[in-house]
């Protein structure tokens, strides 16, 4: 009997340890500032921003972050925010807490992808990117992607609503990613093509019929140039239907 009663105050003891215990971590962790802020850029992302850039960006969303308590840092805000920049295709934002009940620290996380471009649109004084979405990107001036270069009479309309077809054909085709580093927009809005090997022009015609034309380009570099070379002709011609038409130099 006494055993048990012994048991019982020890067993009460601990419990109430326990509970204090936790009383006192809650009550910490509720008085917890926010006293960092952590950027992480997907390592497979493109860098139009960095992360010192990106800081900026919440610091003027919340110009009282580092003074206030972490659990009321609007995280949903911030998200938003970060999404309403054209380079970056999602954020995520997060409290986390770090230390122990006598040192609690508060960080928030911002988790980053930015967008990945496609193609470069340089026409008059417009230069921008394009995602395989439509969304406009501004280039920066400390990083660059190797996408393809799409010049000449390029307007924002034809871009997005007869380019962009042929450009994300021409991203998701290794042969054809690795083949065609340019096009050339005429006034009459037919495609110039420009592959990096081989100096021959492409008169693509209008951007309509895209996957039949690449196939038969396809067809005449794996038939004919495969066996008689690349340097006899000077251009090739797929504007006409189920034919592709080479001049010799």
């Amino acid at each position: 009997m006494r055993k048990s009663i012994i048991n019982s105050i020890a067993l009460f003891t601990l419990l109430t340890a326990i509970v204090l215990s936790l009383g006192f971590s809650v009550n910490g962790l509720s008085k917890v500032k926010c006293s960092a802020l952590r950027i992480v850029i997907n390592e497979d992302s493109p860098r139009f921003l960095d992360e010192k850039e990106i800081e900026n960006i919440i610091k003027q969303t919340n110009k009282t972050l580092f003074e206030e308590k972490l659990s009321r840092v609007n995280t949903n805000e911030l998200e938003k925010k970060l999404e309403k920049v054209a380079s970056i295709k999602k954020a995520e934002v997060f409290r986390k807490i770090t230390g122990t009940d006598l040192a609690f620290k508060g960080q928030i996380v911002a988790e980053i992808e930015q967008r990945r471009p496609i193609a470069r649109i340089i026409s008059g004084d417009q230069n921008y990117y394009l995602d395989s979405e439509g969304i406009k990107i501004l280039p920066n001036d400390n990083f660059t992607v190797k996408v393809v270069v799409v010049n000449g009479t390029v307007s924002e309309r034809f871009a997005i609503d007869k380019l962009l077809p042929l450009v994300r054909f021409i991203d998701k085709d290794k042969f054809w990613n690795a083949m065609i580093g340019q096009v050339f927009v005429k006034q009459n809005e037919e495609l110039v093509l420009v592959t990096q090997i081989g100096d021959q022009l492409i008169e693509f015609g209008e951007p309509e019929r895209i996957a039949e034309k690449f196939r038969n380009l396809k067809a005449l570099y794996q038939q004919v140039f495969a066996e008689s070379g690349w340097g006899k002709y000077k251009s090739i011609n797929l504007k006409y239907r189920n034919q592709v038409v080479c001049t010799k130099k």
